[in-house]
């Protein structure tokens, strides 16, 4: 059920010269045929694959924009981290249903080697967005606030909000999206719910996972499904479904009951899981199973987060600086 994230091994060159060579620059590496960043050809164009995929994705009746210019894969070849990689081609999905689109078409058997990569606003340090394959930006179009409900302090928003944009539409009411980090100004919400993002204030209010309520997720197959805590009862109907949810629900069931004290025993004590997945918390310390806690730091590795219900905070009266 996995969209596979793509595979880079990166290789660094040291620039550090010596009192008895020359030092290494720019010009002297790629004179000697290396280069620190891979260099981008304005000549490379994307597979036959890839193009066929283009091509069908738009018959299926995409909505949104398509490009493979050199321009914008140049574009969307850097991020917020010291990596270069070019992609093959960006789309833009206008609306969920395009998001499916993307995803059916990817699971047919003529087009599993397409790898998919999805991209809020770039900000993650670690290369996360990128992709030689197909970036699948959220953020041009998906990118609208569609619910407050200021009486229970929540939100619903797509995933290409903005942090700051939301935070913009409920300061007049007190409130604010509680994880805090740098780049607030740009980071979409579906990009910190990727990386399960936290910042200075992660002490006080936690990670992004802490107020992710519900997430609509479209898995590898186009399968949309609507993910908040279940009770008991509901996981149990809901793994007897036929379709790939069922099968995932089986699966991540199954782990936390049989392997258990396997994951108790052995995996590490984090703040963030964004080194694997949160198993730990499948069940939340109300005994409800929540498969948020795995979409939280995957990474857009196991589906496309296309909205999300966030708790909202109530905006403190005082503030204070303490300096130790």
């Amino acid at each position: 059920w996995l969209i596979t994230p793509c595979s880079v091994t990166w290789s660094t060159t040291s620039t550090m010269g010596s009192a008895l060579t020359p030092p290494k620059t720019l010009d002297n590496l790629e004179s000697a045929g290396k280069r620190m960043i891979p260099s981008l050809q304005a000549g490379d164009t994307p597979t036959s694959l890839v193009l066929d995929y283009l091509a069908e994705l738009r018959l299926r009746g995409f909505e949104g924009d398509i490009t493979h210019s050199h321009a914008d894969r140049t574009v969307f070849a850097t991020d917020n981290s010291i990596y270069q990689l070019a992609p093959q081609a960006v789309v833009f999905p206008r609306n969920e249903t395009d998001v499916v689109r993307i995803a059916k078409l990817a699971g047919e058997p003529f087009f599993q080697k397409i790898k998919l990569t999805p991209r809020g606003g770039g900000t993650g340090t670690n290369g996360q967005s990128l992709t030689d394959a197909v970036s699948v930006d959220l953020s041009r179009h998906m990118n609208a606030i569609l619910e407050v409900n200021l009486q229970e302090g929540w939100a619903r928003v797509q995933a290409g909000v903005v942090k700051d944009q939301l935070n913009a539409a409920v300061a007049e009411h007190d409130l604010f999206f509680a994880p805090e980090l740098s780049p607030s100004n740009r980071a979409t919400i579906g990009g910190m719910i990727a990386t399960d993002a936290s910042g200075q204030g992660s002490v006080l209010y936690g990670k992004t996972r802490d107020h992710i309520l519900e997430l609509n997720a479209v898995l590898l197959d186009g399968t949309l499904w609507h993910s908040r805590p279940m009770a008991p009862h509901e996981l149990s109907a809901n793994k007897v479904r036929g379709d790939r949810v069922g099968r995932v629900l089986q699966v991540l069931d199954r782990i936390r009951q049989e392997d258990a004290v396997l994951i108790e025993s052995t995996f590490p004590k984090l703040n963030r899981c964004v080194t694997g997945y949160d198993l730990v918390h499948l069940c939340d310390c109300h005994g409800q199973f929540n498969l948020n806690a795995v979409l939280c730091g995957a990474e857009g590795s196991l589906a496309f987060v296309t909205e999300a219900k966030v708790r909202l905070t109530r905006v403190p009266r005082f503030t204070a600086l303490l300096n130790i």
